[in-house]
């Protein structure tokens, strides 16, 4: 699988990576796994961060995700959002994904880079 999370309770924050070409099956996945993790509460902000994906999905796809993610029921809720992409056109299509997906999270912003997505949640950037 080429994503990879880590639940930080003490953060409040889910930390995903994409890496490579994602599938739609891949990211399903990934949600069902998230949503049988026994570490996963209600309300944790998400950086998803895909600035390593070299995949670009096509409409109808980031749909699929985007309805995956809010027909989740609302103990699978999440806080805010911060989407991290290097591509242009990905940066175009996951602020598509953000608009379908907008009611499973509090807040959601698209950004072209890391340190700025950490700082809108409220984190001092840190060495990686």
């Amino acid at each position: 699988m080429t994503i990879h999370y880590r639940i930080d309770a003490s953060i409040n924050r889910i930390t995903t990576r994409g890496f490579g070409e994602l599938t739609l099956d891949e990211v399903i996945q990934h949600f069902d796994e998230l949503s049988l993790d026994p570490s996963f509460e209600p309300g944790l902000d998400v950086l998803l961060d895909l600035a390593d994906c070299k995949t670009l999905p096509e409409s109808d796809q980031i749909r699929a995700a985007a309805q995956r993610v809010t027909a989740a029921p609302s103990s699978l809720r999440f806080g805010r959002l911060a989407i991290v992409v290097t591509s242009e056109a990905l940066f175009g299509m996951l602020r598509m994904f953000h608009t379908f997906a907008e009611s499973a999270f509090s807040a959601a912003q698209v950004f072209r880079d890391r340190d700025e997505a950490l700082r809108w949640l409220g984190e001092a950037p840190r060495d990686r």
